[in-house]
């Protein structure tokens, strides 16, 4: 297994870009560079000064020019490789850079080439608070400190060189003292406005680069979503079983991405089927995890059982060993024998359920008879509840996300569609086949909603026995 990267080999947006800095700043000092090249050539061309001045000025040049070269293939390794630039090596740079016109100076100086106290104004001292500006570029606030101090603190031995060291007397169409304190000053304060702006460009920068990863998280967490509730979907039944004289139909659609609810069917070997529909408490990631299990556990043990409450006892026990404590299941199965007509109904937690009687145009609501699933392991379920559907009866199983679906009133309180609604909404729709059932019923709660989102998971299972033909 690889091992995992240091801090240091991690590549991130912001390393890359403090590279691309240099690389930047590299090409930009060479192009200085370049400029100071010609003006060296043109004095030499023209001999208009000492020619101990282009010479100087060339090696200097050349100093600066190989530098810059090394910091650029430094920085394009450093790029290749996902590494940061070498803060030793961007140290040795700004010492290299203050130094090199400094020691221009010192050579115009010492040899009297010009006025002591001119080549202390001399243009040469401009590059000074160049070098230190494009410090800024490398976004290291403590670089720009050093650069002022450096560049500042040469400056100034320079002048105590010229004042003490050679003894020299200021002319009188020389600057005066203060001027070049002034100098020493404005250039130490050029490193500490440098620095200041590299702190703000940095930290803009890494607000900028957080809110980029958290929208990169952001997006794979959704991807993750999304993949996690394809499979959530591809678990659900995708055609409906075939039976006579019976049709079945059922629906799912989660507040979120995925949801706590599900709903299946499987036809057993002694040819009874068995529906099932669970309500996991709450809603979400989780709870649609517990629902693959629960699904799980269902059909790998109604290998093992044949009696309905053997069958979720087993599966209680396999929840509850799962489940932290807090989570539980609410879950109504029925197992259905085509060919007698009988039905066996168990509700572990799991309301309402209703019965929609053909004949008499009732609608009886079954209550739970058992506790939720995994609330503890060693409880007993069942016996299961016997009912025969007669031609055109309906047992409808439904979650609480439909009759809980609640709205905002005027007056503030909040109001649920209610078991009433529901009911008035089963009698209107019950002589439909149980698809259509299931369309009006999701059709009526959001019509009553009027737009207020969905807060719970909505399923809903329809069996319905066919009417007889006269």
């Amino acid at each position: 297994m690889r091992p995992e990267p240091s801090q240091q080999e991690r590549p991130t947006a912001l390393r890359a870009a403090l590279v691309r800095s240099e690389i930047r700043r590299a090409y930009v000092v060479l192009c200085v560079v370049g400029l100071v090249a010609i003006l060296v050539a043109s004095q030499e061309l023209l001999r208009s000064v000492d020619r101990r001045i282009p010479l100087f000025g060339g090696l200097a040049v050349a100093v600066i020019a190989v530098l810059q070269g090394a910091v650029l293939v430094v920085a394009h390794h450093a790029l290749r490789t996902k590494r940061t630039f070498p803060e030793w090596f961007a140290f040795l740079t700004v010492w290299v850079e203050a130094l090199v016109p400094t020691a221009v100076l010192w050579v115009q100086i010492r040899y009297r080439t010009i006025d002591p106290y001119a080549a202390l104004s001399a243009p040469p001292i401009l590059v000074y608070g160049l070098l230190t500006a494009l410090t800024t570029l490398r976004l290291q606030p403590w670089l720009c400190v050093l650069a002022g101090g450096v560049t500042s603190g040469s400056y100034l031995a320079l002048v105590l060189y010229v004042r003490y060291g050679l003894g020299a007397r200021a002319s009188a169409d020389s600057l005066p003292a203060a001027a070049f304190i002034s100098y020493i000053a404005l250039i130490f304060l050029t490193g500490l406005v440098c620095a200041f702006l590299a702190k703000q460009i940095r930290t803009l920068f890494e607000a900028a680069e957080r809110e980029a990863e958290m929208k990169r998280e952001v997006e794979r967490i959704e991807a993750d979503i999304a993949v996690a509730r394809a499979i959530q979907r591809a678990l659900l039944p995708r055609t409906t079983p075939l039976m006579d004289g019976y049709s079945i139909a059922g629906w799912n659609r989660p507040a979120d991405e995925t949801g706590g609810d599900y709903y299946d069917w499987q036809e057993r070997h002694d040819g009874r089927w068995l529906v099932s529909l669970a309500d996991v408490s709450g809603h979400g990631v989780g709870p649609a995890l517990v629902t693959a299990a629960c699904r799980a556990y269902m059909r790998a043990s109604s290998g093992f059982e044949t009696e309905l409450g053997a069958l979720v006892g087993r599966v209680n026990r396999l929840l509850a060993d799962d489940l932290t404590e807090g989570r539980f299941v609410t879950m109504a199965n029925v197992l259905l024998d085509p060919h007698s007509g009988e039905l066996e109904l168990l509700s572990a937690g799991h309301g309402p359920i209703f019965l929609c009687v053909h004949g008499s145009g009732a609608v009886e609501e079954i209550t739970p008879t058992d506790v939720p699933l995994a609330v503890a392991a060693d409880v007993d379920f069942g016996p299961p509840r016997t009912l025969r559907l007669e031609p055109g009866d309906t047992l409808v199983l439904i979650t609480d996300g439909f009759f809980e679906w609640a709205k905002p009133l005027p007056d503030g309180r909040r109001e649920q569609w209610g078991l009433e609604r529901l009911e008035q909404s089963l009698r209107r729709l019950v002589a439909r086949p149980p698809a259509d059932i299931i369309e009006g019923l999701a059709a009526d709660v959001a019509a009553w909603a009027d737009g207020e989102p969905q807060q719970d998971d909505l399923t809903v299972v329809v069996i319905q026995r066919a009417r007889e033909t006269p």
